[in-house]
This record gives C-alpha cells, structure tokens and sequence, in this order.
C-alpha cells in the first residue's frame, strides 16, 4: 500500500506531537503530585507543631481529659483529619486501635501510609515519639490527613492532561497534513510540468527559477537526465543512420551484381569472379558487425581482463612488424621511442596500436617517417603515434574518435574502411581506464591514447 508524503508528514508530525505531549504531560503529573504530597507534609508538620507542645506538658491522667476533649474538637466530622496517641498506659491512649490493624508504636517516626476502610485514597501519616516526663510514660503521637482531596485533584488534572493531549495530537496531526499538502504544491506543479512535457520534442526542459531550492537541484538533475538522454538519442540516430549507410554500400554491390550475373548466362570464371567480389562485400559486413559488437561491449562499461605485465616497446615492436607490409607499400619508417611497463590486453593493445598506425599511413606523406611515442605523464601511460601529412581543422580534432566521423569524405577512402578505426582506439582506451587524445601542429598530427595508474605495472 503506497502512502502519500502528505500522510507521512502528518503522520511524524503526530508521532512528534505524542512524544512532545507525553513526556509534558508526564513532568506536570509529576510536579503537581510533588505538590500535592509537599501540601499534605506541611499540614500534618503544622498540626504536630501546634499539638505536640500540648501533649507535651500534661503528665497526670486527669491532666489527660482536657487533652482527649481537645483532640475532639479538632477531629473534623467528615474524618479527614484524625489523631492517635499510643501508649502502653491506656490513661494516655487516644483514638483507639489502629484502623490497618498494625502495631505502629514500633514503626520509626516519619511520614507513611495508611489504607482505610472505605476509602479509594489512603491517609497520610506523620509519627513523632513524645518522651517521657514524670508519671507519663513516652507516647507515640500520629496525625492522619486523608489524601482524597488531594488525590482528586491530581486525576481531575490527569483527565484533562489526557483530554488537552488527545485535542493537540489531533490537531498536530491535521495541521501536518494541511502543511504538508501546502508545502508539497511546488511538487505537484513539478510533477505536472514533467508530464506534460510533449512527446517527440526532446529539446524541452523543466523551469526552474520560479522553484524552491530544495526541487532547484532536483529539477537540474532532471533537466541533465533529458539532456543526456537527448544526446542519446541524437547519437543512436546518427549510428542508425551511418549503420545503414555503411551496410547501404555492401548491399546494393551484392544486389547489382547478382542482377547482373542473373541476366544472362555466365562462364564458371565470371561466376567464380562473382562470387569473390561478392565474398569480399560480405567480409566488409561481417567487419562492420564485429566492430559494432565490440564497441557495444566497451561502452556498456567492459573492461579488459586479460592483463599482463609487458613491455610496451616489445609490443608495439611487434605491432609495426605486422604492418610492414602497408608500410613499405608507401615507403613509410616507423620509429619508436621511449619504454615502460605496464599491466596490459595485448591483444587489444595491438588492435588499437595498429588502428592509430593504419590510419597515419593512410595520410603520411610518402617516403615521410611515423613516431611512436610512449611516454610516462606523471601515474599515465601515453601512446601516441605521429606522421607528417595535411594538417587537420581544429573543429574536427575533437570528432574523429566519433563512429563513422569523417573528417574529409572525399579522402576517407569509405569502400576500403568503414570509419571504426578510433572509435576502436577510444573503446580499448576506456577499457584500459584510460583516454585519447588528437593534436594537428606544425604539419605533424598526433593520435593516442593514454593508460591510468590502474593499468601501470
């Protein structure tokens, strides 16, 4: 079941509202109960103030009457007040046996409690020990003060503690959630806004200024989330579209071809011709698809696994042996400089390494030489390969790791290489925790791609 923040707010404003209210409610019980026990106290030390002097100076038993007909006249008709006097002399005794039936004369003096018969509320009681004095013998003087009234009061204050607490956690909890309700409005708005936002216009965002500052970040947040997801979009429409460019060429060469063959009757070598054509069409196909899958893998996060501790001149030695062929063809040299070591795919090292170095050979000057750099920049790794050739716009640096980006169509050679050379440098880049970069100066342009701290041996 789903509950409304509105609910939840009024909901924690109660629960605040019940711990605030009860533990006031408990402290003023208490206070007024210390009170009402302190009353009772200082008029049970008031009676025995008075009348202890009283009993105090009479010694004789005729002495003794004048003092019972006192204590009569000070024992109220309703019994709120009554008074005892033990004594192992019965002259001396006053109010006869105690009502709890207990032998008190042995009990220290102080303050204690007494159930009465009949009563809901117990008497309080103050004891104090009169000593002897001539024939009297010591007497044990209690002052009872039944604590009804006082008792009384205390619940009266108790029911309407509890009436008044009840009244403000209900009211806590109404107003929370009218406050809450009123508080939360500019997410409604928000949430109205986002739903409202037309489909198919992915340039439209949130407002935010008119917003408080606490859904300012939350609808930035958003507004980057449609931000990112519009350059998604706009990116899958451009691979679709080069996707189908690039399978676009392929094709049509099968399908022409094929007609053509079909037309008339064909010699077994012109079949095998077209067959072979068309074999190299489909290889072109199969690289694309492969190249696709690839990248797909490094940009949902893969990463290389199959590290081992190299040496990167070795590797890269290996690399510009196996393109000697392409090389020579343009009588280009390679020269490599710099060494070190580090944790490394070397299978996609070299995948990467001879992308960079196909596609300086690809633009070098003939007869020009090819440098590759692998340099230590503080805890990075840089590989970089450098030929001398035309120099390269600055618009198109930051471009040409993009899949199927061309720079100049004219000169991208697209029936021979299909446009994934970089974007395959970036992924294994990435892969490796690392980046590229491109640089144009001087006649001389730089392609790399950099390895992080992790990577480093």
């Amino acid at each position: 079941m789903k509950v409304s923040i509105a609910r939840r707010l009024a909901l924690m404003f109660a629960l605040a509202a019940v711990l605030i209210t009860s533990t006031s409610a408990v402290l003023l019980r208490c206070s007024l109960k210390q009170s009402l026990d302190e009353q009772m106290h200082n008029e049970l030390i008031l009676r025995h103030s008075v009348l202890d002097p009283l009993l105090s100076k009479y010694e004789s038993p005729e002495d003794w009457v004048g003092v019972h007909q006192k204590l009569d006249t000070l024992t109220p008709s309703d019994e709120r007040v009554l008074y005892w006097v033990l004594s192992d002399d019965s002259n001396y005794s006053y109010g006869g046996a105690m009502p709890d039936g207990q032998a008190r004369s042995q009990q220290p003096d102080g303050f204690s409690v007494m159930e009465m018969p009949d009563h809901h509320c117990p008497m309080v009681l103050l004891t104090k020990t009169i000593p002897a004095m001539g024939s009297r013998p010591e007497l044990r003087f209690i002052v009872g003060l039944d604590s009804t009234p006082f008792m009384g009061t205390l619940g009266n204050f108790t029911r309407a503690l509890i009436f008044t607490s009840a009244l403000g956690i209900a009211l806590a909890a109404l107003l929370g959630y009218w406050v809450s309700r009123l508080g939360l409005r500019p997410v409604r708005r928000l949430s109205n806004q986002a739903n409202s936002l037309p489909p198919g216009d992915s340039k439209q965002r949130l407002e935010t200024e008119a917003l408080p500052s606490e859904l300012q970040e939350l609808a930035v947040s958003f507004n980057g989330a449609l931000a990112r997801q519009e350059a998604a979009w706009c990116q899958l429409e451009g691979f679709n579209a080069n996707v189908a460019h690039e399978l676009r060429t392929p094709l049509t060469n099968l399908i022409g071809q094929t007609q053509v063959a079909l037309v008339h009757d064909r010699d077994l070598n012109e079949l095998q011709d077209l067959l072979q054509s068309n074999l190299e069409e489909l290889e072109r196909m199969g690289a694309i698809v492969n190249d696709m899958l690839f990248l797909a893998g490094a940009e949902s996060g893969q990463r290389a696994t199959e590290l081992s501790d190299v040496s990167l001149y070795e590797e890269a030695s290996k690399t510009v042996e196996y393109l000697e062929p392409v090389l020579f063809d343009k009588h280009l040299n390679v020269v490599i400089e710099g060494d070190m070591r580090a944790r490394i795919d070397r299978r996609l090292f070299h995948r990467s390494l001879a992308n960079l170095l196909q596609n300086a050979a690809r633009y070098a000057d003939p007869g020009s030489t090819i440098t590759v750099s692998l340099v230590s920049n503080g805890m990075q790794a840089e590989v970089s390969v450098s030929n001398v050739g035309e120099p390269i716009d600055s618009e198109h640096l930051e471009h040409l790791f993009e899949r199927f980006y061309r720079a100049d169509a004219a000169r991208a050679r697209s029936d021979a290489h299909h446009g994934l050379g970089l974007s395959i440098v970036r992924a294994v880049a990435s892969m490796h925790g690392g980046r590229v970069f491109a640089r144009s100066e001087a006649g001389c342009n730089t392609f790399g791609f950099s390895l992080t701290s992790e990577s480093l041996a």
